[in-house]
Parts: structure tokens; C-alpha cells; sequence
């Protein structure tokens, strides 16, 4: 349970932030000291894309990250009631326009490097141990969401896609995007992994 709550805190301040301060850099200041924080209780994935990596690099099982996913979905939520509790109406954003191709491949890429990164700097044999972790995934979040957040709301992650969905900010339409597009770039910075790490 310890680890399930680490995950539901940590989605859930680092989607709060998100939310209520619309600023990529907040965001990823928000991911990187939450790493370091509760990393060491629950590895400190708050990203369901981040999770399935994980458990198809071989370091969780299926069940596990089942539940860190649905910790992670409950965090997004508990950070849309939050939003919803702290913002002013003049904060609420119109829903931008989609070019829904263009948004899918951005996400599987830019989730791709959020889960592949995560998986190099917190469970890769050479580098456990490091100092550099929670700074890492702050820096790669920065420049998924820098990079396509004029394009797909530039979530890079399910639980926050879920999270922007809710308050309005892109269009529901948009969830099938991030659930989809997190699983397949999951799944692919998993395989990458394997592909350059074939002895770990």
C-alpha cells in the first residue's frame, strides 16, 4: 500500500501543477523533486506509460502495475477536484483544436522518451545509484511538453492526459490518444531498452 499511495501523491501534485500553473517548466519541477522524494518508496513512475515500460522490462509484475496505473488515475483525478476547488473561472482555457494524427505521433514519440529515459537512469544495472534521476525525468518531460504542447496538449503521460481531458483543456476526443499512444510508446521504449541492453 505504501508504494500504491506514493503514486497516487506523486501523479497527483505532479498533475496539480500542471494544471493550475499551465507552465511546462513548473510541471517538470514538479516531477523531478517528486522523484527524488518518493522514489525510493515506489520508484517514482506517475505515469501509467512509465509503468507498463517497467513491467514489460521485467521489473514489476502484471498485477503491480495494474494497480500503480489505477493509483496513478486516481491521483489525476484527485488533481482535476483540486483544480476545480483552487481555480478561478477566468483560468479556464477553451479547448484547443486537434490535428489528431499529427497529436498521436507526438505523443508516442515524446512518451516514448519519458518511459525509455526512465528506464536507462532507474533500472538499468550501470546506473543504479545514481544522483541524476529525478533530474532526468523533470529535463525529458520539459522537452516532450515543450515540443508538442501546441500540437496534442503535450501530456507525454495517460494520468495527466486523463487530467487535461477533464478540465477542459483539450478535447475528450483527445483521451483515446494518450491511452493508446502511452501503450505503444510503453511498450516501445521497453523493447528499445532490450535492444541496447540485451545482457541486463
Amino acid at each position: 500500500m505504501n508504494k500504491l499511495l506514493a503514486e497516487f501523491l506523486g501523479t497527483f501534485f505532479f498533475c496539480a501543477v500542471a494544471l493550475l500553473s499551465a507552465s511546462p517548466l513548473a510541471a517538470a519541477g514538479a516531477l523531478a523533486g517528486l522523484g527524488y522524494a518518493l522514489g525510493y518508496v515506489s520508484g517514482g513512475h506517475f505515469n501509467p506509460a512509465v509503468s507498463l515500460a517497467v513491467w514489460m522490462r521485467g521489473k514489476m509484475d502484471g498485477g503491480e502495475m495494474l494497480r500503480y496505473a489505477g493509483a496513478q488515475l486516481g491521483g489525476a483525478l484527485g488533481a482535476w477536484a483540486l483544480y476545480q476547488l483552487l481555480s478561478k473561472p477566468e483560468l479556464v482555457v477553451q479547448a484547443m483544436p486537434v490535428p489528431y494524427f499529427r497529436a498521436f505521433l507526438g505523443e508516442i514519440c515524446f512518451t516514448f522518451l519519458a518511459a525509455f529515459t526512465y528506464l536507462h537512469v532507474r533500472t538499468a544495472r550501470q546506473q543504479l545509484g545514481n544522483g541524476y534521476f529525478g533530474a532526468a525525468q523533470g529535463l525529458v518531460h520539459y522537452a516532450g511538453t515543450s515540443a508538442i504542447g501546441q500540437i496534442s496538449g503535450g501530456a507525454c503521460n495517460p494520468a495527466l492526459g486523463l487530467a487535461l481531458v477533464l478540465v477542459g483543456r483539450v478535447p475528450g476526443s483527445l483521451l483515446l490518444v494518450y491511452i493508446i499512444g502511452g501503450a505503444i510508446a510503453g511498450a516501445g521504449a521497453a523493447i528499445g531498452y532490450r535492444l541496447l541492453n540485451p545482457n541486463d
